[in-house]
């Protein structure tokens, strides 16, 4: 008798996971046989598998040698874990040096279906208060940081889905905010209710916006003088960091 139908799509998962699990530096494609063998399988119940992922593009059909390689969107989503781990790994000692010169705390969002995630934070040397954030933290859309990857995002349809969960007028200050940071490149927020604001630049790879550079303060510690100093090493910053990620910094649009 066949279990629930929850139990079964659990298990297709499970096995899916196991089929490309299967896949090493040395095991660059496999066979029906090889995946009936490995996963104690009949091989009806393996070529179906191995078919339906296919069909998906988690496989792709393969002819020399004759079997079945990674498919295209494990292949991209393999390219942007790489992309992640690697803004992450380039990013630390910049973000170090940034926080020196302007003497307040730096953080790198990346993007989730979620929002915006505090991924690196870097407090500067020398300070025995500062504002932080956790690593992990999700960022509300009407931040800085989240402002500057919703306006050079490429996947719009998902960028308006982000804009329109917001309630008004939060949703209209957003539309106009991003606008501006297509303009100018950069994002300003003031959060009054917990006495900080944030300036955020964007860093990109060679696909796009890849991140948010962020200066995070408290709202007393900011003047004219010190905005323009900290807005000029912001701006160095991820400019040097998407050079070094091979990205180009788009023309703003007006």
């Amino acid at each position: 008798m066949a279990g629930p139908p929850e139990r079964a799509d659990i298990q297709a998962v499970d096995r899916v996971g196991q089929i490309l699990g299967l896949f090493t530096d040395d095991t660059t494609h496999l066979t029906t046989n090889g995946v009936a063998m490995a996963l104690g399988l009949n091989r009806t119940t393996a070529h179906r598998y191995l078919t339906s992922m296919a069909a998906e593009d988690l496989l792709q059909v393969t002819t020399d040698p004759p079997g079945y390689g990674l498919g295209s969107l494990i292949l991209r989503l393999g390219g942007l874990a790489v992309g992640r781990r690697r803004v992450l790994a380039i990013s630390a000692e910049r973000m170090t040096r940034l926080a020196d010169e302007v003497g307040t705390t730096i953080s790198l969002s990346l993007w989730t279906p979620g929002g915006p995630v505090v991924s690196r934070v870097q407090e500067p040397q020398g300070r025995g208060i500062v504002l932080t954030y956790r690593v992990g933290t999700v960022m509300p859309f009407d931040t800085a940081q989240a402002v500057v990857l919703l306006a050079f995002r490429q996947d719009t349809d998902e960028v308006e889905e982000s804009i329109r969960s917001l309630p008004e007028p939060a949703q209209s200050i957003t539309r106009a905010k991003v606008g501006e940071v297509r303009r100018t490149g950069l994002a300003t927020a003031v959060s009054e209710a917990n006495g900080t604001c944030g300036l955020a630049a964007p860093i990109f790879d060679s696909t796009g916006v890849c991140a948010a550079l962020a200066i995070v303060d408290t709202i007393g510690s900011i003047s004219n003088t010190t905005f323009s100093h900290r807005l000029a090493r912001l701006q160095e910053a991820a400019q040097d960091l998407t050079a070094r990620l091979g990205g180009s910094v788009p023309g703003w649009n007006p």
